[in-house]
């Protein structure tokens, strides 16, 4: 075929070799999210409608989940799990990233990633640390005030220890964005600290607090790892899903609980989606980073971070 024929052909069907090319993958990459998404999502949605005989049932499998009160509560308690895990993880990254990128305190370098490092550990590890030092035989177990590691205690604080360098990672991201032509500005006008703190430094990453709070909530809710290890007898959406599956072989309940912690996942990355938009759509490309330039000791970054706004500026 002439060089002549191949161009009238490119240009009556509009395609090139390229553009066929990201045509096969845009389509092998449907395919793939066919097949490892979609196809497995409807079979769990056709199974949680279907009795043990493969029988179209309705929402009957659903009726006998909610008024089965010790099934229901695993909803109530994985909320409860996921925000307090939210309230701590949010609050104590905040803290980090602040002085990660607010302050030229030595080795905070270091610092980072150490904070970092938990990131490449499943969260079975922390679950299992804390039952080897907190558990009934652990050597700092006097420390719980007699109460037990097995529980919300224990899931709350391995769940924090797991997703907190997931937090970190976001409100760094979030800080390192800010314009310093602002700070520059409330210098200018000679604005207190506490007010810079109020009217620049959080209305500039809210959009990073919402989405870290969004994903947080969206790891602790859907965790297994932790709550299997060191949850006992408090019951969780993600630990029924085992039970049901594996421990009774129910699997149009283990369907049911699916579907359930799947709905506030969804929502979840919808709005952090949604967040991430609006956190992109605010960035200009005049922007001047923020560059730190008070040296602060560990004793002082300890001592501003228990105040926040005196770290205003820097």
């Amino acid at each position: 075929m002439s060089t002549l024929t191949t161009a009238r052909m490119t240009g009556l069907f509009g395609f090139n070799q390229e553009a066929w090319i990201k045509l096969g993958l845009m389509l092998l990459a449907l395919a793939l999210m066919l097949i490892g998404l979609v196809f497995p999502l409807y079979t769990l949605l056709l199974k949680s409608v279907q009795n043990s005989a493969g029988d179209f049932i309705g929402l009957a499998n659903y009726r006998h989940y909610f008024s089965t009160p010790s099934l229901v509560n695993s909803i109530a308690n994985s909320f409860f799990i996921a925000i307090m895990t939210m309230c701590l993880v949010v609050s104590l990254a905040f803290v980090c990233a602040y002085g990660i990128t607010r302050t030229c305190m030595p080795g905070k370098r270091v610092f980072k990633v150490l904070t970092l490092l938990p990131i490449l550990a499943p969260s079975l590890l922390p679950a299992i640390s804390l039952v080897y030092i907190f558990g009934n035989q652990g050597y700092l177990k006097g420390l719980l005030g007699g109460e037990s590691i097995y529980g919300p205690i224990g899931i709350v604080i391995g769940m924090c220890f797991w997703i907190f360098p997931h937090a970190l990672m976001i409100l760094v991201t979030a800080l390192s964005n800010s314009d310093a032509r602002l700070y520059e500005a409330a210098r200018s006008l000679k604005t207190p600290a506490w007010r810079t703190f109020l009217t620049v430094t959080l209305p500039g990453i809210r959009y990073g607090l919402i989405s870290c709070a969004f994903v947080v909530f969206t790891l602790a809710i859907t965790d297994f790892g932790v709550p299997k290890i060191i949850g006992g007898q408090y019951n969780l959406l993600a630990t029924d899903i085992y039970k049901q599956v594996v421990g009774q072989q129910n699997f149009q309940m283990g369907a049911v609980v699916s579907m359930i912690l799947l709905l506030p996942a969804v929502l979840t990355f919808i709005a952090d989606r949604w967040v991430q938009r609006k956190q992109t759509a605010q960035l200009s490309a005049r922007a001047v980073p923020y560059q730190p330039v008070h040296l602060l000791f560990v004793i002082g970054f300890l001592r501003s971070c228990a105040s926040p706004l005196r770290l205003s500026f820097c």
